[in-house]
């Protein structure tokens, strides 16, 4: 009996010590954070100014409307495209990261706004803004 619980705690120690240390090997770093920031905060700023405008129905106003976001999304991700590297300073002047060596959590407050992520086997999930 003593043998089977033995064999049984073994497994499930070097099962914990492998889920551990991919996690350890798959903690995100912080210029990646940055890039996934970046990324994201490009899309929201595209999402909030490029809405497709509130035309009559009918399909031609529907292609116009179609055609008048996808211009807006084009140009401004052109100009963001260009700011890319002041966007990914901005993030990385502004966040904070904490390393609990299987994962990270990262604050980024810029303005009045407030993001908190975590990192862990190489993705990230932000749950406050």
């Amino acid at each position: 009996m003593k043998t089977i619980l033995q064999s049984r705690l073994n497994k499930s120690a070097l099962l914990l010590v492998t889920i551990a240390s991919a996690m350890l090997i798959t903690n995100p770093k912080k210029d990646t954070y940055v890039d996934y920031a970046g990324k994201r905060l490009i899309t929201e700023i595209q999402t909030s100014i490029c809405q497709e405008p509130k035309l009559p129905r009918g399909l031609l106003w529907e292609e116009v409307s179609k055609i008048t976001s996808n211009t807006c999304r084009s140009g401004l991700a052109t100009g963001l495209a260009f700011q890319n590297n002041s966007i990914k300073e901005l993030i990385a002047n502004s966040t904070e990261q904490q390393n609990f060596f299987v994962f990270s959590t990262y604050t980024t407050k810029i303005s009045q706004y407030n993001f908190k992520t975590i990192g862990v086997f190489g993705n990230f999930l932000t749950f406050q803004k």
